[in-house]
């Protein structure tokens, strides 16, 4: 890194790695940090955007490691102890995301992100109130990034979901008659390690079986039954307000939908403003 106007180069770095990720070019941001890596490998700080970078790519694998380096270079730093949580609990490594989040909370009380962390790992042990306890924490702490989310009991949910069934297109209605919906509290820990490397925890939907296109191929009795997941916290959480919950309630069943008829994403999408 080289100074050019007398002022830091690695506050210069710092600046550009997150002006790239608030403009929403994390590609931009990764390159702007492993340029400055390839000339100060030790830097902690470069470390951590690295991980931060990499998960803004959905690549939490690779931030792990990244975040990993950055916590062994400095161990007493929170908020690199919550990025690796957050990267960890994304890889699905829930006893390790809880372990760091637990240490950067206890070194830091006032970081939002140990506390949502805290909130999403005990709400997938079924721990509802004391999950709801630290979302609470996490929102007064950071409104703006973990803002309190749509809450519905379960006969309301499924209400709209009866009314999200009845508005989809007619392919997508009609495929409904050879798909069952399964409504879940978030996804299950075998849901998610069913594939390599393990889908999203906070996925807010998933389709299981063969698509339509494909079906009878394994011949007479050598097919499962189709199945959409939703997952009801997921998509709480997700929506902006209960009228945006109904909205993307049927966004990802015809999502799901559409990878039973075997469409793409350009087809999906045009099938939803049709």
């Amino acid at each position: 890194m080289h100074e050019t106007d007398g002022t830091d180069p690695e506050i210069d770095v710092v600046a550009a790695v997150y002006d790239a990720l608030d403009a929403d070019e994390p590609q931009d941001a990764l390159a702007l940090v492993e340029d400055a890596l390839a000339t100060a490998a030790d830097d902690p700080v470069l470390h951590f955007l690295h991980g931060v970078t990499l998960l803004a790519l959905d690549e939490p694998q690779a931030a792990v490691a990244a975040l990993e380096q950055a916590t062994t270079l400095d161990p007493d730093d929170p908020e690199f102890r919550a990025s690796l949580a957050q990267a960890l609990f994304s890889c699905c490594r829930f006893a390790e995301a809880e372990s760091q989040a637990r240490q950067a909370t206890a070194a830091d009380p006032k970081l939002a992100l140990g506390h949502q962390l805290l909130g999403l790992l005990a709400e997938r042990q079924g721990q509802l109130a004391d999950a709801e306890r630290a979302f609470a924490r996490a929102t007064k702490l950071d409104p703006e990034s973990f803002p309190e989310a749509v809450r519905l009991d379960r006969a309301t949910f499924e209400c709209h979901l009866a009314a999200a069934i009845e508005a989809l297109p007619a392919p997508f209605r009609e495929a409904l008659a050879n798909v069952a919906i399964t409504l879940e509290t978030v996804p299950d820990e075998a849901i998610l390690r069913d594939t390599e490397p393990p889908l999203d925890p906070e996925l807010l939907g998933l389709f299981v079986g063969l698509p339509l296109v494909d079906r009878g191929a394994l011949g007479p009795g050598g097919e499962l039954p189709a199945r959409i997941y939703l997952f009801q916290r997921s998509l709480e959480r997700y929506a902006e307000d209960e009228a945006d919950l109904v909205e993307q309630i049927g966004v990802t069943l015809r999502h799901e939908l559409g990878h039973y008829l075997g469409l793409d994403e350009d087809e999906i999408e045009a099938a939803g403003h049709g």
